[in-house]
């Protein structure tokens, strides 16, 4: 259970910060499929409010995400007038009020060493005990001075930084810590009798330098205290470099911030995506209420420019809020047996049978072998496509006018509603992955453009954000489908929500085929569609992440099992 009571960890140096710049080049959200989001494990750890709170601005792994301009940390410009600029940060992964910051491991370890410093002259203890009685409280300072000011001595003696008469063994050859060289040494450990080198400690325990490394190399990755083998009496980060040979101590501390992490989930949250390091440090966790009760979620960026949300750990999910996240992972994690048809990415042609797999995100697909044009989709003809409205997208019920069903036939029907918007999701997910893919291509042809036409980097750049216009548009809108299932379909409002949802289908699509667009120069000649059509797609994303909130806020769209 979290405790009742807050301590901050507060810095006093006012240090400079190091700006840093973020790639669009790399991941994005469409890293995540649904399998993957399936398999995400939370922590169900609860615990108290951070204990390591830092004010300071240093490191060279951090950035803060905050208004340099706010002067007033109570402001909550969630209660303000929501703006289109607003509208666009909250999708974005920047939302108002929420003042986080990027870290490493090995950055909270480097803050560490420095308070650490600082609380030498009160302590009149070396800094290598500080540390072993900070990593003994958790990293908790104030936890930790209100027990130093109970009992000095006995705490050092507790925690085993000192050693007890009653800890002392009759050996006064080995009351010394450190390495020594010994001849016809006899380990009680290995049971060997041999010359070579040993390790003891001030209790008296000596054992071999082999025997001692394998039982350290057991303990670094658990990010506790290492003690002696046979008594409590404590291993210090020199004692272990000693012992190891190299600098194995930063693996312990690493692995000790680690589990700091963990278990301070409600302030500390690790990327979620593949193979990235930062976390982000939420200082003040008081507006996460607001948020949930207002519909939004609390999105934040990585310094990798990996965007997720950082109440519930998925990917941005607008216009779908946590709870509507929450239930479609479980529903499909329920369901996912009935819909492994629905993850294959061929299908036959509609006209000859021609197998075909897709290898664009571009739904408009034309048969190799008939030419015949179909949406991958619906499977239907392409060509009605091009008219007002996608409808494709919309669920048919063909149970209208039915007065009495059975529960099986209830049941059924159910089970095809959620495979319909299930489909569309990953259909959406899937095109959105083979966009990014698509992505990675733009530096060709951003430097083909340079070199076959004299075309600067800068006036390339709108193949880029065009691409993260794309994705983004086509993330909110695989998302929408989850919020379409939850909604009462016959509510004005849903209908409205789904008219959206068809607009911006088109407007990807459209913006989708307009980027397979191959020779330089064509590029170049089309380059205002591209900013016209990312424009669309954007306008058309934020009408319909508002919609979907609507929904939610008046009820229309209510998760259910």
């Amino acid at each position: 259970m979290a405790s009742d009571e807050e301590y901050s960890l507060q810095f006093d140096e006012d240090e400079s910060d190091e700006e840093v710049t973020a790639l669009y080049e790399s991941r994005n959200t469409s890293e995540f499929t649904l399998p993957d989001l399936i398999c995400h494990k939370h922590a169900t750890i609860i615990s108290q409010e951070s204990e390591f709170d830092i004010d300071d601005d240093e490191d060279d792994a951090i950035h803060e995400y905050e208004d340099e301009d706010d002067e007033d940390d109570n402001d909550d410009l969630l209660a303000l007038p929501i703006t289109m600029s607003t509208k666009k940060a909250l999708s974005e992964g920047s939302v108002p009020n929420l003042k986080y910051e990027c870290l490493t491991t090995q950055g909270i370890y480097e803050r560490m060493l420095k308070r650490i410093h600082h609380l030498q002259p009160l302590f009149s203890i070396p800094p290598d005990d500080i540390l072993i009685l900070m990593q003994h409280y958790d990293w908790n300072e104030e936890r930790l001075l209100e027990k130093w000011t109970e009992k000095m001595d006995d705490l050092l003696e507790e925690i085993g930084l000192n050693v007890t008469s009653k800890k002392i063994v009759d050996n006064t050859n080995s009351n010394t810590r450190g390495l020594k060289y010994r001849k016809d040494f006899s380990c009680f450990i290995c049971c060997d009798d041999k010359t070579t080198e040993t390790f003891s400690l001030e209790c008296g325990h000596e054992y071999c330098l082999d025997c001692y490394r394998h039982y350290i190399e057991d303990k670094l990755h658990e990010g506790n205290i290492i003690t002696c083998m046979d008594c409590s009496l404590v291993l210090k980060n020199l004692d272990i470099d000693q012992i190891m040979g190299h600098a194995s101590s930063n693996i312990l501390m690493r692995s000790s911030i680690k589990s700091f992490v963990q278990k301070h989930h409600r302030n500390y949250k690790w990327c979620p995506y593949a193979d990235c390091k930062f976390i982000i440090h939420l200082k003040d966790t008081s507006s996460l209420g607001e948020y949930t009760r207002l519909h939004y979620s609390p999105f934040v960026k990585c310094n990798e420019s990996h965007r997720f949300c950082f109440h519930c750990g998925f990917e941005v999910h607008a216009p779908a809020d946590c709870n509507v996240t929450n239930a479609w992972i479980k529903k499909a994690r329920k369901e996912s047996d009935n819909l492994n048809w629905v993850l294959t990415h061929t299908k036959e042609c509609p006209k000859c049978s021609v197998n075909i797999e897709k290898n664009g995100g571009c739904n408009h697909m034309v048969c190799g072998n008939c030419k015949y044009e179909f949406c991958w989709i619906c499977e239907s003809a392409w060509a009605p496509h091009g008219k007002s409205f996608y409808q494709c997208t919309m669920y048919n019920n063909d149970d209208n006018g039915k007065t009495k069903t059975t529960s099986t036939e209830d049941a059924a029907r159910r089970l095809k509603r959620f495979t319909f918007y299930y489909r569309m999701f990953n259909e959406h997910e899937v095109s959105a992955k083979l966009d990014w893919k698509l992505g990675q291509t733009v530096g060709i042809k951003v430097k083909a453009l340079q070199e076959k036409i004299g075309v600067s980097w800068i006036e390339g750049q709108f193949l880029s954000e065009s691409i993260q216009t794309l994705v983004e548009g086509r993330t909110s809108l695989k998302w929408s489908f989850a919020v379409a299932y939850y909604s009462d379909p016959s509510h004005n409002l849903t209908k409205i929500f789904l008219d959206n949802q068809i607009l911006l289908a088109k407007a990807v699509e459209e913006l989708s085929e307009l980027l397979l667009t191959k020779q330089p120069e064509a590029i170049m000649k089309k380059k205002p569609d591209f900013y016209n059509k990312a424009g669309f797609v954007e306008n058309r994303r934020l009408a319909l992440m508002e919609c979907g909130r609507d929904l939610l806020c008046k009820g229309i769209c209510k998760p259910t099992d």
